[in-house]
């Protein structure tokens, strides 16, 4: 029995301990950066050099996640992205959704415009698990 209680113990701590606000446990799932995946993919659109690239950012946590951010080396848009979807936050990092909370297993959507791809690299998040 004390077996049981310490197992369930150590369950509940994980998912209630967050560390430093970008990993989280919850039923065996991480939230942070592990859970954002980036995917993107050009839409057909050109415009000489430049392609349009269509990225969905997503929510692949059990819980509702703010403040996500991911880092992207070198981005560049010919055309701007609306700012409320996707912004540089002045640490060398770009915020997604405003910073607002992303549902569990929802997408933020955004196009740019530019010759090449970008990497996105999910940087981190603060997951809202009760």
């Amino acid at each position: 029995m004390a077996a049981a209680s310490l197992k369930l113990l150590c369950a509940f701590l994980l998912v209630c301990i967050s560390s430093g606000g970008t990993v989280v446990v919850l039923a065996g799932k991480s939230c942070g950066p592990s859970s954002i995946p980036v995917d993107q993919h050009t839409t057909g659109q050109r415009q000489g050099f430049d392609f349009e690239f269509a990225v969905e950012v997503k929510n692949a946590c059990g819980c509702a996640q703010r403040n996500v951010r991911v880092f992207a080396p070198g981005f560049v848009s010919q055309k701007p992205v609306k700012p409320a979807l996707f912004r540089r936050d002045g640490t060398g990092a770009f915020v997604v959704n405003g910073g607002n909370p992303i549902p569990p297993g929802s997408t933020v959507k955004f196009t740019y415009w530019w010759d090449h791809a970008t990497h996105f690299i999910p940087a981190g998040s603060q997951p809202l698990c009760r």
